[in-house]
């Protein structure tokens, strides 16, 4: 019987009974499928990956534990009169993340294992025609593009049996030099399935994952997730919305970025203006280490420096005509601290560039999907990173009162939101 008819006749709670039967019966499937998909000799990954399954089981034991498995949905709905059209649809629903949830974990195999890239041409190829390209298993190069065929991520064509990347696929899946790709986010959501052991361990006892537990996997998924908007943006429409710096760094001048990764946003805006120095500080080695080398690739590295450690330890007082903080206040253990640190290095007459994702003050506000992916990434990864050192877990989602209010408190006289239009990012300008 299919699986959507099934969700359909059954109840919510069956339907994760039924997720918890298959998590538990493929435990360490998405592992194995990197071994199965690939030659022998290009399995070396299994170690690294092998509790990819293991984490999603442990997340549905813990839904499965807040809903009483001994109960009956009927006897449920009889007691509360439910609105049954209303039940079967968040059923319906409940399918759909599912199938949601196991299609990322595949795209993830595709973009890691080059499927998407093979395709990238728009030339329609036969499952064996794509195994032959790829050197992967034919068939679980079938089964996979069934999968992405429907959930409209390729393009499949009964009368030959051939899938292909449409222009838009190609675009947002195989193409990583433009503001529309999102491989990072299938990277990003593995490497935070593979903690949810450990997540589910804080949310019983308290604390959070620490930011080295998640690997050099989520480093290089910021980094993929961002890089491209922040290479299209800073330079050429956030920076120049502030004239006096905007000049000022043409001229020549110093800026700093906290929190700044692996240097996706701070090298771009380096080779936009060479005339001046940047210096990039975060807590994470393995970030700085690879920051430095992509610096040196880049050409820039005689005027660009990077270094570990936390923002509101700098030593300095009135130094850089710019500092940046994008997207990684709210994941910092004491992001007040932080912003009085902004307040001081910065020049009586210089500012501060802080960004955060496009979100409303109010939770009511934020009851889309948008807002889910904030909420959920926050909980997988932003907030519990703050948690793990003892920090204040703002989570993902700052709205500009908020923001306003946080930056009034670390001492800036001027706040204001800068009218640059952006699909992901709200940009706020602060001065002294």
């Amino acid at each position: 019987m299919p699986v959507l008819r099934i969700l359909e006749r059954e109840t919510a709670h069956c339907v994760l009974q039924f997720v918890w039967k298959v998590v538990t019966r493929n435990v360490g499937l998405v592992d194995s499928l990197f071994q199965r998909y690939q030659p022998i000799s290009r399995s070396t990954t299994a170690a690294r990956q092998r509790s990819s399954y293991a984490s999603a089981a442990c997340i549905v034991r813990l839904v499965l534990r807040a809903n009483r498995p001994d109960a009956r949905f009927d006897d449920a709905m009889d007691e509360i009169t439910a609105d049954r059209k209303k039940a079967a649809a968040l059923t319906r629903q409940v399918g759909v993340d599912f199938g949601a949830a196991m299609t990322v974990a595949l795209a993830y195999i595709g973009d890691r294992l080059g499927i998407f890239k093979a395709l990238a041409g728009g030339t329609p190829m036969t499952s064996p025609q794509l195994a032959e390209r790829t050197r992967l298993s034919e068939r679980y190069i079938r089964e996979w593009a069934a999968t992405m065929a429907a959930s409209g991520y390729l393009d499949y064509n009964p009368a030959d049996a051939t899938f292909r990347l449409n222009p838009e696929q190609a675009t947002v899946l195989a193409s990583d030099d433009n503001t529309y790709f999102m491989g990072g986010a299938f990277q990003y959501a593995v490497a935070c399935y593979r903690q949810l052991p450990k997540l589910m361990e804080s949310f019983e006892h308290g604390g959070g994952v620490p930011f080295t537990d998640f690997g050099s996997d989520i480093v290089e998924a910021i980094e993929r997730l961002f890089h491209t908007g922040y290479e299209t943006w800073v330079a050429q429409q956030w920076i120049p919305a502030v004239p006096d710096i905007h000049q000022r760094l043409i001229a020549g001048g110093e800026a700093a970025e906290v929190g700044c990764g692996a240097g996706q946003c701070l090298i771009p805006v380096a080779t936009a203006y060479p005339n001046s120095r940047f210096f990039g500080y975060d807590v994470d080695q393995t970030s700085i280490e690879r920051a430095r080398r992509k610096a040196a690739q880049a050409g820039v590295a005689g005027r660009v420096a990077f270094e570990r450690i936390a923002a509101e330890e700098l030593p300095f007082a009135d130094r850089f005509d710019l500092v940046m903080a994008f997207n990684c206040i709210h994941d910092m253990a004491r992001p007040r601290q932080v912003l009085a640190a902004l307040h001081r290095i910065v020049k009586p007459d210089g500012a501060a560039l802080w960004s955060e994702a496009q979100a409303g003050d109010r939770l009511e506000q934020n009851l889309n999907p948008q807002g889910r992916t904030m909420y959920a990434s926050s909980t997988m990864h932003c907030m519990t990173v703050s948690l793990a050192q003892g920090g204040e877990a703002l989570g993902s989602v700052i709205g500009e009162a908020k923001a306003r209010a946080m930056a009034g408190e670390a001492g800036f006289s001027r706040f204001e939101r800068l009218p640059v239009k952006n699909p992901i990012h709200q940009i706020f300008l602060l001065r002294r």
